[in-house]
C-alpha cells in the first residue's frame, strides 16, 4: 500500500507539472500587443530604490506576466494588449502592495507610473526580518539566519569557526557540530549536500574559508520539501556570489602563530553567462594536544586501574577550489554547472604512556607507544540545475543533478618499547548520485503548492588491513584476524507535496507529506551478504504562524525526521592505535526516527531582535556511542562502538538576541538550556545541558571596527556519563583602505587561557560485578594571534554591459534566487 501511496505522489508532481500555467496565451489578456507598462519602485521612507523587488502584473484574476526590478529600482512589462491591469509588488522587510485600476486604452500605448512607494514592514508572507540596516541574526519563519559577511571576527578564519557563531549551534574545538544538543544535523552548501562531508563534518568545515561564505541559516523545523534526514534540524551554508558584469576578483589571506591560509575568486560576468573560479588554501601547524585518561574497571568483580597520559602534536592542510558556469536562456531561464574539488591531509605524531595495575596495585604491564597518524582525502562535486520561472513570479520549475565523490585514507604505525609494533591501513570510498525535480505552483496571489521528487544512490567502501611487527622477517605482516571491509549500498526514493497559505488576519499555514523508500544492501566480513531490512517512511511536516503588528511573530511546527548512519557510524574497521581503548562502527544500525514539536516567537523594535523557542524532540531507535569494558588475557579493553539505545528525549529553549544600542555598536548573542533523558532499559540517564554565544563589534571613525566573541558550553550529558565543557573567546580589530575596497585586522583567539581543559566522565554501573569507571583530561593548546588581508579588484559594472563588447544589454538577473549563493 505505501509503494501505491509513493506512486500516487510522484504521479501528482509531474502531471502537475505539465499542466498550462496561469495566464498562458488563450485566455483574458495575455495576447500579444505592442503596449508597455513601466514604474520605479521606491523606499516610503528613504525614497531609495528597491532593488530586485518582485513585481507581478495580473489581469481578469491571472497572472500575466512577471519580473524584478533591476539595480535602479525599475522594472518593465512589454507587449501588452488593451485592457485593465493590476500590479502586485512584494520584497522582504516591505509590506506587499497592490497597485488597482491600470488602464491601457490601445494596443500601442507605453504607460509610466512612476515612483510607487512600498512601506517598510518587518514581516512579508514567507519571512520575517529586520528592515533597515542588515543585522547580523535574522529570524525567519522556518530558520534563523546568521549573517557572516557582517562579521569581522570571521576575517581569515574558517566556516568551522563561522559555526561557533551561530545561535542555536556548539562546535567543538575537533569541529562536531551540535544544534541543540545533537551532532545529528545535514549541512548543505547553497542549499546541495556535499561529498566533503561524507567522513567528517569538523574536516569538511576547516576546507571552507570564513570570508567566502555570506550566511548561514539554521532550519530547526525542515518542510516536506527537505530531504528527511538531519533529525536535530539543517545547517545551510550560503557562499558569496558576484552579479555585476565585468571582470572582479578577490585576494585574502592571513598567517598566524597556529595556521596561515591563502584565498582568490575570480569572476566573469557577461549579459547571459557568469564565470566563477574560487580557491583557498590553509595549512595549520603547532596544534598540540595533551591527556590524561583513568579508568577503574572490574570485571567479575575483580579490579584492574588504567593510566595513560599522551601529548600529540599534529599539522593539518586542507584546499578547495570550485568553477562554476551559469547561462541565462532568456530572462526566467538559466542553466548552472558547477565542479568543486577539495583536498585534505592530517599529521600526528606523540607519545602513549600506559600503565596497567591489578587488584593488588601491582604493575601487570607498562608500556611507551610512539604513534604516526596520517589521514588525508579527496572529494569532488559536480553539479547541474535548470531552473524556470514563468509569467507569475510565484510560479518555479527546478531540475537538478549531482555526482559526489570522496576518498579517504588513514593509516598509523606504532613503535612500542622503542621497538616496531603495528599498523594499519584503512582506505574508503564514498559516491553518491542525485537527481532532484522541484516545482512550485501558485495559488491565488499569495500562496503556492511545491512538489517533487528525488532518487539518491549512494554507495560506500571501506577497506581495512592490519599489521603486526613480524622480528623474524624485519617486516610487517598482514593480521587476517584484525582486517576487515564493508561494502554499502543505499538507495533512497523521494517524494513530496507542501502547501503554503496565506490566510486572513495574519495568519499563515504550511504543511507538507513527505515519502522515502530507503533500500540497502550490505557486505562485510562478519556477515556476508547482510540481511538489512528496507524501509519506508511517510514524514510529516506542519508550521502554523500568526503575524502582529509592528513586526512581532509567533509560530508552532510540527515534524518527524529520520536518521541514516553515516560511514563514520557503520565503518567495522577497528581502530587499534590505542591498544587499551579501541573503536569500530556497527554495520547492522537502524535509523532514528525523531518527532519535534516547536513554539516559537520572535519580535522587533527598531533595528533590534529577540527571538525565542521552546521545544520537544523525541527520538526513538536512537544511535549513542556505547563504551564497555572487556578482558582478554587478563588486560582490560576499554570498546566504544554505536548502537540502536531506545529513546532519547530533549526538552529545551533557546534565547537569541541582536540589538544596536546606537547605530555603531551591536551586541548579539544566544543562550540555549535543555533537559535530556535517554533510555535502553538497562541503563539510563539525564540530566541539563547549557551553552551560551555572545559576539559585539563597534564601528570607530576613520573605518575601523573593533569585535569580541565568546563562546562556554556546560558539560552535557551522554547515555553513560557527561562530555566535558569548554570555552572560547576571541578579539579582533578590522581596518578598511581604500575606499572598502581592501582591509588589514588582527586576530587574538583565547589571550585569557593557555590552553582549554576540557574533563570528561564516562561509567557503566548497571552491573554490580562487573562495571567501570573513567575519567578524561584533555588540555588543548589555542592561544593565537594572527594578522589577515583582503583585497578586491576590478570593475563591477551594474549597468550590465557586455563584457566584450561593452553594448548595452539586458538585465537577465530576475531568474535569481538571491540568497541562494554560488553552487559549489
Amino acid at each position: 500500500m505505501r509503494i501505491i501511496y509513493f506512486f500516487i505522489l510522484v504521479a501528482l508532481s509531474f502531471n502537475v507539472v505539465g499542466q498550462r500555467p496561469a495566464g498562458a496565451a488563450g485566455g483574458g489578456n495575455t495576447e500579444v500587443g505592442n503596449s508597455k507598462i513601466s514604474g520605479v519602485i521606491i523606499d516610503s521612507v528613504s525614497t531609495s530604490v528597491v532593488e530586485f523587488a518582485a513585481v507581478g502584473l495580473w489581469s481578469n484574476g491571472k497572472a500575466v506576466d512577471g519580473t524584478l526590478t533591476d539595480d535602479k529600482g525599475s522594472f518593465k512589462f512589454e507587449g501588452l494588449k488593451s485592457g485593465t491591469y493590476k500590479l502586485v509588488l512584494s520584497f522582504v522587510g516591505y509590506k506587499a502592495k497592490n497597485v488597482e485600476g491600470i488602464v491601457l486604452k490601445s494596443n500601442d500605448q507605453s504607460l509610466n507610473l512612476g515612483k510607487i512607494n512600498l512601506a517598510g514592514d518587518n514581516i512579508s508572507l514567507d519571512e520575517v526580518t529586520v528592515t533597515g540596516q542588515a543585522s547580523l541574526v535574522e529570524d525567519k519563519i522556518d530558520r534563523l539566519v546568521y549573517n557572516a559577511d557582517k562579521d569581522i571576527t570571521n576575517t581569515g578564519g574558517t566556516a568551522e569557526e563561522v559555526l561557533r557563531k551561530v545561535p542555536m549551534l556548539s562546535v567543538d574545538l575537533d569541529g562536531n557540530v551540535e544544534m541543540r544538543g545533537s551532532s545529528n544535523i545535514r549541512v548543505l552548501i547553497n542549499n546541495k549536500p556535499s561529498s566533503i562531508f561524507a567522513s567528517s563534518i569538523g574536516d569538511a568545515l576547516k576546507q571552507i574559508p570564513a570570508d567566502q561564505i555570506k550566511s548561514v541559516e539554521v532550519i530547526t523545523s525542515p518542510g516536506a520539501k527537505y530531504d528527511g534526514e538531519g533529525t536535530a534540524g539543517i545547517v545551510n551554508i550560503l557562499l558569496k556570489k558576484n552579479t555585476f558584469a565585468g571582470v572582479t576578483g578577490n585576494v585574502s589571506g592571513g598567517v598566524g602563530l597556529l595556521g596561515s591560509s591563502i584565498n582568490g575568486s575570480l569572476n566573469l560576468r557577461d549579459v547571459k553567462w557568469g564565470l566563477t573560479l574560487n580557491g583557498s588554501g590553509r595549512y595549520s601547524y603547532n596544534f598540540l594536544v595533551e591527556s590524561e585518561n583513568l579508568r577503574e574497571s572490574y570485571i567479575d568483580q575483580v579490579p584492574t586501574y588504567l593510566t595513560q597520559t599522551s601529548s600529540n602534536k599534529g599539522v593539518w592542510g586542507r584546499g578547495r577550489y570550485s568553477l562554476a558556469f551559469d547561462y541565462d536562456f532568456d530572462k526566467k531561464t538559466s542553466l548552472t554547472i558547477s565542479l568543486a574539488n577539495g583536498n585534505r591531509v592530517n599529521g600526528g605524531n606523540g607519545d602513549l604512556i600506559t600503565t596497567l595495575l591489578d587488584a593488588n596495585r601491582a604493575t601487570i604491564y607498562s608500556n611507551t607507544r610512539l604513534i604516526d597518524q596520517v589521514s588525508n582525502g579527496n572529494s569532488y562535486d559536480l553539479d547541474a540545475t535548470f531552473f524556470k520561472k514563468y509569467e507569475n513570479p510565484l510560479k518555479e520549475l527546478s531540475v537538478a543533478a549531482q555526482l559526489s565523490r570522496s576518498s579517504r585514507v588513514n593509516n598509523y604505525t606504532a613503535i612500542q618499547n622503542n621497538f616496531p609494533s603495528d599498523s594499519s591501513l584503512n582506505e574508503g570510498i564514498d559516491q553518491e548520485i542525485t537527481l532532484q525535480l522541484d516545482y512550485v505552483h501558485p495559488i491565488g496571489e499569495k500562496s503556492k503548492w511545491e512538489m517533487g521528487a528525488k532518487g539518491i544512490l549512494r554507495k560506500a567502501t571501506s577497506e581495512g588491513d592490519f599489521y603486526l611487527y613480524n622480528t623474524e622477517t624485519g617486516k610487517y605482516a598482514l593480521s587476517d584476524l584484525r582486517s576487515n571491509f564493508l561494502d554499502y549500498d543505499q538507495d533512497v526514493i523521494a517524494a513530496y507535496n507542501s502547501f503554503t497559505l496565506s490566510l486572513p488576519k495574519k495568519w499563515g499555514l504550511q504543511i507538507g507529506l513527505r515519502y522515502e523508500q530507503t533500500i540497502i544492501r550490505a557486505d562485510f566480513k562478519d556477515v556476508p551478504n547482510a540481511d538489512i531490512p528496507n524501509y519506508d517512511n511517510f514524514l510529516p511536516s506542519a508550521t502554523l504562524s500568526k503575524r502582529f503588528e509592528k513586526g512581532s511573530s509567533i509560530k508552532l511546527s510540527y515534524n518527524q525526521r529520520i536518521q541514516r548512519p553515516s560511514i563514520r557510524y557503520l565503518n567495522p574497521f577497528i581502530d587499534y592505535s590505542n591498544q587499551n581503548d579501541i573503536s569500530y562502527g556497527a554495520p547492522t544500525l537502524r535509523p532514528e526516527l525523531v518527532d519535534q514539536i516547536e513554539l516559537g516567537y520572535s519580535t522587533f523594535f527598531g533595528r533590534n531582535s529577540i527571538n525565542f523557542s521552546l521545544y520537544n524532540r523525541y527520538t526513538d531507535n536512537s544511535i549513542e556511542r556505547i563504551r564497555n569494558v572487556v578482558r582478554v588475557n587478563g588486560i582490560d579493553i576499554t570498546e566504544t562502538t554505536y548502537g540502536n539505545i531506545g529513546i532519547n528525549q530533549r526538552v529545551g529553549s533557546n534565547l537569541s538576541f541582536n540589538l544596536m544600542p546606537t547605530q555603531k555598536f551591536r551586541i548579539g548573542g544566544g543562550v540555549n538550556a535543555s533537559y535530556v533523558y535517554m533510555d535502553t532499559r538497562t541503563i539510563s540517564n539525564d540530566g541539563m545541558n547549557y551553552s551560551f554565544n555572545l559576539n559585539t563589534s563597534y564601528s570607530f571613525p576613520k573605518d575601523w571596527t573593533a569585535a569580541l566573541f565568546g563562546f562556554a558550553s556546560l558539560p552535557s550529558v551522554e547515555l553513560q556519563g557527561t562530555r566535558g565543557g569548554f570555552y572560547f573567546h576571541s578579539f579582533s580589530v578590522k581596518k578598511e583602505i581604500n575606499d572598502k575596497k581592501g582591509s588589514f585586522g588582527l586576530g587574538i583567539e583565547n589571550p585569557f587561557a593557555k590552553s582549554i581543559n576540557i574533563k570528561s566522565q564516562f561509567e557503566d554501573l548497571s552491573n554490580p560485578a562487573s562495571y567501570f569507571i573513567q575519567s578524561d583530561i584533555r588540555r588543548i593548546y589555542r592561544r593565537s594571534i594572527r594578522l589577515d588581508f583582503s583585497y578586491k579588484f576590478g570593475k563591477m559594472d551594474a549597468t550590465k554591459q557586455r563584457l566584450f563588447s561593452r553594448k548595452k544589454g539586458v538585465d537577465n538577473n530576475d531568474q535569481l534566487s538571491g540568497d541562494d549563493g554560488n553552487m559549489m
